[in-house]
């Protein structure tokens, strides 16, 4: 095995490091251009066949006896790094922009920074969630072409998650500002902000009892953040209310999985339909899901009288684990 591996690395004109498998240290910052030529067109091929990083590292680590980590392969996949024409360099355009409103307002809800390899990371159950944030992120760092999304997908009986990285030192420093610091530059450019704040955090409630009910709300446990959206949504012309929603240990069901509150919830809520309708026309959501349910729900109530409302929304959507979710046609 290792005399058929050492006329590769011959071949290549590489020096051998040591005689056992694994000797070879490939990083992202410092792979050969010949080695590079040999494994960046092997781990877009694996990618394509829907491997992950972990298993396209191992399986390049056994057959061309080298050790190359999950983190190298991950960069190569998601476009952070090429190998093959250096880096792509993750220059921040630190100004206010709308973009860089909608990256705060998404990361404060569903965003992780991950701070000890600067990485920026959004894992969602919505594409078009990840989409509009990764557009967003490559046009902070004026770049033509946005990372490709990651899949995860899990053996057991759940939606899969789509992961959106990038690496920028100087943005996780900007992500992490104290947050009357960020919302001073997330507040430039309120409805952007607004809109990816919703999408992470927001949703649409509908009730129906003796008559029907809408509303748009988010939750957070963040008490002080959700004032401060409050705040941003009178300065539109959008009325809401703050409410305590859920206390520590009380559990939660979404799309049919239960968790426990482990701290309490808040929630801003914009209940009256005036209010809503101005809101779906300023701000909006970019999640398709919830976006269609507000606006099959207001269109009930345009099209509607209040007596035949809660029979018209039970043709159109059905209560699954808790939530209402659309019936296909």
């Amino acid at each position: 095995m290792l005399r058929k591996y050492a006329k590769t690395w011959i071949i290549l004109g590489l020096r051998t490091i040591g005689a056992l498998p694994g000797s070879w240290r490939v990083k992202h910052d410092n792979v050969s251009p010949e080695l590079a030529k040999l494994l960046y067109p092997k781990v877009l091929e694996l990618a394509s066949k829907g491997k992950g990083p972990a298993g396209i590292a191992r399986q390049l680590s056994a057959v061309y006896q080298l050790s190359i980590s999950p983190g190298t392969v991950r960069h190569w996949m998601v476009g952070d790094r090429n190998p093959l024409g250096g880096k792509v360099r993750n220059l921040l355009r630190q100004e206010p922009s709308p973009a860089l409103s909608y990256v705060i307002g998404a990361n404060i809800g569903d965003g992780c920074t991950l701070t000890d390899n600067w990485i920026v990371k959004l894992e969602v159950t919505d594409r078009d969630f990840a989409e509009a944030f990764n557009d967003n992120m490559a046009r902070l760092f004026d770049r033509s072409k946005p990372n490709k999304i990651l899949v995860k997908r899990f053996k057991v009986q759940r939606l899969p998650m789509y992961v959106v990285r990038y690496s920028c030192k100087q943005l996780v420093k900007l992500l992490r500002l104290p947050l009357k610091k960020l919302l001073e530059i997330a507040f430039k450019f309120p409805r952007e902000f607004l809109r990816g704040f919703f999408d992470a955090e927001g949703y649409v409630g509908v009730g129906i009892g003796p008559g029907f009910h809408l509303s748009v709300g988010a939750e957070n446990t963040d008490k002080s953040l959700l004032l401060r959206v409050k705040q941003l949504l009178d300065e539109l012309g959008i009325a809401s209310r703050f409410v305590r929603k859920r206390n520590a240990g009380t559990i939660m069901v979404v799309r049919g999985e239960c968790f426990v509150m482990r701290k309490t919830m808040h929630s801003v809520i914009i209940g009256k339909v005036a209010d809503v309708k101005t809101f779906a026309d300023k701000i909006g959501f970019t999640i398709h899901r919830k976006n269609q349910k507000l606006q099959d729900a207001l269109s009930v109530i345009t099209t509607c009288s209040p007596r035949a409302r809660p029979a018209r929304w039970k043709k159109l959507y059905s209560k699954e684990g808790g939530e209402w979710v659309r019936e296909v046609n």
